[in-house]
């Protein structure tokens, strides 16, 4: 009740866009909205869910949408960027390709998974595959993808059911410690997971399964398991894995319980703690636990007492007794605990096989006795402390010799961190993210040789000293170090790759900057900083610079960084160095300032280019740029005065360019396009805002995507027939009169006609067989409006005063969403049209 309190207090007069993605309980929605009147007016809610029973709750749900499955040419091009590394079959696994798509129905998961399945496999095995797929019903998706996992190894499948059950979203480089102890192979059988579509590693070294294959996973174990969770190798489910202790605890005889490798519980009650003491040791086999429960330690005041063989909790309103000491099992590896009772006896803690302890938003202290237990911990490899808010200071981690991963983010209390840290000679990775009461770090921390990744950031740094010892630091961290006022990285220059200053008060970048031999990455955005030094074209092997900062004045050093790929400035400078044409493996330039007077010559090696500027004086020519695959190009007035930019200049060189994919300008200024743009082959998404714009050129026919907004002077559109692939197109032109051949874009799948005064008509749109939504808004002449494909979902009508006449209602056999706006005569249209949403 206290969080629905708080979110009505708190958002009832704010207009909020809420996302609630993959809704599987009504409770879900209860508990978050409720009612409409927690959110403020205008407030959009959009749900997901596969149960659309959940979402039939008519005072909060005004329209519902179906998702359809993928049609058979896109399917078939998703399954071949899977199965042949391409967008199309290979010729002699054409009709073997059709036949797989069409057993995987249109959806997208089963076409990555079962198009990985047959890569590199011959006709043969492709033909002896299909036909056990065929054997299942077309619907019954499940079963069809259980035989990826079916075709896993043991080591793979265990790593596939370890994810599905208990690791989405965790680091794999966290995991792979407890996967290398059980000698599961983790490096290979994640590649071949990976390549098999089973699982996604994200760019943050995460884990990620969809949905259907972690089902599908979990249906796996209970299946094997004659639907008896005591004889399931993960117990994932919280009431289930408490059921097989209480059964433990009254001596039922539980048949299998030492094949349980994982289990999860979630403690709502003191009393169950017993459940854990008694029953825990004799699941012989386990190797995760994890340990979810209320901040018990937080609600009751606690005294632990000892009575001869007996653990007393004496609280102002309860006394339990538990019996014996608290005992591991001897082959557990990770033990992961949320609120650890600080009152809890570790005294008799199986520590010998602890490869991972997490002890997550534990009130525990420096003090706390169990740190002189955990040192028994000789193998432990990450230890896990975020969100301690009571501990003051590190313990002694001298014992820990082993350990490689020290994560202690959002320690609010933390000021200190133990000297004895300079004795981890293995550790990799610290993260002191966020704890907001630590201003300075010991010497000692210089001492760690292997540290490869510092995260620092914190507003309460204040200075960090010279650290010599440091040659493998890779990455540095100090996002939102809005105190820092003295840094040294001397001793660790030659090591650091990836050095980012984000959010920081600093003016500038360190002076040392220039000895940082092996620097790769460099972000100083939102850095105070109006200058980068010269020497910045020191740093050799520096590949990505990345500066949003008020920078005045870009170095023409920057043009000295040989093997720069990513350039991104943004400020107020003025003139773009012109020794930057001689970067020669530059991939992506982001430039923005209202400053730039003109753009030199750029380096041929460019791929992506953006350039916004509202003070251009010459309409730069990128002719050279042969390599160049998106090109983003905005000039706009300069508030301050008229632009010098030529009143009517011309993109011809545009029309030159070999490879572009993506092309977006929008400039007042630009009125005339080459007629050599149709040439363009690679072009798939043109967007066009210029408002000067007499006429459009000829388009290439592989366009996807057609975006001409603003361009005032347009009065009419050349014949879009030609444009077969066209797929989107958006239209919204004050003078525009007619979209010509609007009526032949037979894969044509939205249409947006936004802001047109001038238009009264629009072609028939009943051949448009894959039509899937219109959306009309602030057509004021727009009168009617002809054919309706069958394929339409949804139609959007909005300020189209003078809109009268709709298609017949029989056309519009799969509307799903129907929004007619506010327009009076729209009103009588809306009940020809009702009979759909039943």
């Amino acid at each position: 009740m206290e969080g629905k309190k708080v979110i009505k207090e708190r958002l009832c007069s704010k207009m909020v866009l809420l996302l609630l993605d993959d809704v599987d309980e009504a409770s879900q929605l209860d508990a978050l909205v409720q009612k409409r009147e927690w959110f403020g007016k205008g407030s959009k809610i959009i749900i997901t869910t596969r149960d659309q029973g959940i979402l039939n709750v008519p005072t909060l749900v005004d329209w519902t949408y179906e998702l359809t499955s993928m049609d058979f040419d896109h399917s078939l091009q998703l399954f071949s960027k899977h199965a042949f590394r391409r967008d199309y079959p290979i010729e002699q696994y054409i009709f073997h390709s059709e036949r797989a798509v069409n057993i995987c129905g249109g959806l997208p998961l089963a076409l990555e998974v079962i198009g990985s399945l047959l890569s590199g496999k011959s006709i043969e095995e492709w033909d002896a595959t299909l036909k056990e797929l065929e054997e299942f019903p077309h619907e019954d998706v499940q079963r069809k993808l259980m035989i990826s996992l079916k075709a896993l190894n043991e080591d793979q499948r265990k790593i596939f059911l370890d994810v599905a059950c208990f690791f989405i979203g965790i680091d794999k480089r966290i995991v792979i410690y407890m996967w290398e102890s059980c000698k599961f192979l983790p490096q290979q059988s994640l590649n071949t997971l990976q390549q098999r579509s089973l699982i996604k590693i994200r760019e943050d070294n995460r884990l990620w399964m969809h949905d259907w294959l972690r089902d599908i996973g979990r249906n796996f174990i209970q299946q094997g398991s004659g639907k008896k969770p005591e004889n399931q190798q993960w117990v994932w489910n919280h009431a289930q894995a408490l059921e097989i202790l209480e059964k433990m605890q009254i001596g039922d005889d539980v048949h299998g319980i030492g094949n349980i490798e994982a289990i999860c519980l979630k403690l709502v009650e003191i009393s169950q703690y017993s459940l854990i003491k008694q029953c825990l040791a004799s699941l012989s086999n386990l190797r995760f636990l994890q340990v979810d429960n209320k901040d018990f330690d937080g609600r009751t005041k606690s005294i632990l007492t000892q009575v001869g063989d007996f653990l007393c909790y004496q609280c102002s309103n309860f006394v339990h007794t538990t019996f014996g000491p608290f005992i591991l099992p001897e082959e557990l590896r990770w033990l992961s605990w949320n609120y650890f009772p600080k009152v809890f006896t570790l005294t008799n803690f199986s520590m010998r096989k602890i490869l991972i302890l997490d002890l997550s938003m534990s009130k525990i202290t420096e003090k706390w006795e169990g740190w002189s237990h955990i040192k028994l911990a000789k193998t432990l490899k990450v230890l896990n402390l975020t969100g301690c808010i009571k501990l003051r200071k590190t313990p002694d981690l001298s014992f820990h010799v082993n350990l490689e991963r020290l994560i202690l983010e959002s320690c609010e209390s933390l000021v200190q961190i133990d000297p004895s840290i300079s004795r981890l000679k293995k550790l990799v990775f610290v993260s002191l993210k966020d704890c907001c009461n630590l201003r300075e770090l010991p010497d000692e921390m210089g001492a760690l040789e292997s540290l490869g990744e510092l995260l620092l950031d914190s507003r309460a740094i204040e200075e960090i000293l010279e650290w010599r010892r440091m040659k493998k630091l890779e990455v540095l961290s100090l996002v939102k170090c809005t105190l820092l006022n003295k840094f040294n990285f001397v001793g660790c220059t030659p090591s650091v790759v990836n050095l980012s200053l984000v959010d920081s008060h600093s003016t500038q970048p360190p002076k040392s900057i220039e000895n940082f031999n092996s620097l790769i990455q460099l972000n100083v955005s939102s850095l105070n900083m109006q200058e980068l030094p010269e020497v910045i074209g020191n740093v050799n092997n520096l590949k990505v610079l990345k500066m949003r900062c008020p920078l005045r004045k870009l170095p023409s050093a920057v043009g000295m960084l040989e093997k720069l790929e990513v350039l991104e400035a943004w400020g107020t400078f003025a003139e773009i160095p012109i020794n930057i044409g001689n970067l020669p493996v530059l991939n992506i330039l982001l430039l923005g300032s209202p400053s730039i007077v003109a753009v030199p010559r750029l380096p041929e090696s460019l791929v992506n280019l953006c350039c916004k500027t509202t003070s251009m004086e010459t309409l730069a020519n990128f002719s050279n740029l042969l390599s160049l695959r998106n090109l983003r190009l905005t000039l706009w007035f300069n508030m301050e005065g008229p632009s010098k930019l030529e009143a009517v200049p011309s993109a011809r060189w545009i029309g030159t360019l070999c490879m572009p994919e993506f092309l977006n300008l929008s400039s007042p200024y630009i009125a005339t396009i080459s007629s050599d743009l149709v040439l363009l082959s690679q072009l798939k998404k043109l967007k066009l805002q210029c408002r000067n714009l007499q006429c459009l050129p000829k388009l290439p026919t592989n366009l996807s995507y057609l975006g001409i907004k603003l361009c005032q002077r347009i009065k009419t559109t050349n014949d879009l027939s030609n444009l077969k692939a066209l797929s989107d197109l958006v239209v919204g032109c004050d003078e525009l009169t007619d979209i010509r051949g609007l009526e032949s874009l037979e894969n044509l799948r939205t249409l947006e006609l936004v802001e047109l005064p001038s238009l009264s008509k629009v072609p028939d749109l009943t051949n448009l067989s894959k039509l899937k939504k219109i959306h009309l808004n602030d057509c004021p002449k727009l009168f009617e409006i002809r054919g309706g494909p069958e394929s339409l979902e949804i139609l959007h009508i909005v300020n189209c005063s003078n809109l009268q006449k709709l298609p017949k209602r029989s056309s519009f056999k799969n509307l799903k969403v129907w929004i007619p706006g506010t327009d009076p005569c729209l009103q009588k249209n809306v009940k020809s049209l009702s009979f759909v949403l039943k």
